[in-house]
């Protein structure tokens, strides 16, 4: 009797227990800081470069980037209903650097692509919502990019290695929510950065090549967002 007696307690307390225990669970996924956005993105490069060749500047001498479009992916914490934390990455592109500016002229005796390089940019950025005008919800924000470079592939410079580097970002854009989780966004991230190429140029003789190169991209991500 005693043990029918403590199985009907137990089960009493989980039946009133339950419902307190969902609600609670509902009212965490309510509240849930996270969010994800994934969607194409665009790299549009404004480069720009300081070339040396065996040591001299070359007047005029200047470096192209081809933009590129990948796959990008963004995860953000809300710190409050203002304020959010993002974190964004994708998938790693390739882009091709070419002869710019009076380099062009050595065209031939090279071929007008020094190289490619596969990078992979991460950008940690604290957005402010500016405010709510119906499902419009616009926002700004400023951060740090680190741009991690994976492969250098040769063309006209052999050895070429291209060095990862940081830089800074501003931001601007729009969420449209379409349900609780989920909606649409456009975001923008003006990227400025700055590294260094190195390598040499058999076409030349082999002389010893640097450029401090300028990429600044613009980066325009849109898609699909989901709040948990």
């Amino acid at each position: 009797m005693m043990n029918m007696r403590k199985g009907l307690g137990a089960r009493v307390a989980v039946g009133v227990l339950l419902p307190f225990a969902c609600a609670m669970s509902a009212a965490h996924a309510d509240d849930s800081p996270w969010s994800v956005r994934v969607g194409p993105v665009l790299a549009a490069f404004n480069a720009s470069a300081k070339v040396d060749v065996a040591g001299s500047n070359v007047p005029g001498g200047n470096v192209g980037a081809k933009d590129n479009v990948s796959l990008g992916l963004e995860v953000g914490y809300a710190l409050d209903d203002r304020w959010t934390i993002r974190t964004a990455l994708g998938v790693p592109p390739t882009t091709t650097l070419s002869t710019a500016g009076t380099l062009n002229s050595l065209v031939p005796p090279l071929t007008g692509t020094l190289g490619r390089v596969k990078y992979g940019p991460v950008v940690l950025s604290a957005t402010w919502k500016i405010g709510e005008f119906g499902l419009f919800r616009p926002y700004v924000g400023a951060g740090i990019n680190y741009t991690y470079v994976f492969s250098n592939t040769d063309a006209d410079v052999s050895g070429l290695r291209v060095k990862s580097a940081f830089g800074t970002a501003l931001q601007v854009g729009f969420d449209v929510p379409i349900d609780r989780n989920w909606g649409l966004f456009f975001d923008v991230r003006k990227v400025f950065v700055k590294t260094t190429a190195t390598g040499s140029v058999p076409a030349l003789g082999n002389p010893p090549v640097r450029a401090s190169v300028v990429l600044d991209p613009l980066l325009v991500h849109m898609g699909v967002s989901y709040r948990f």
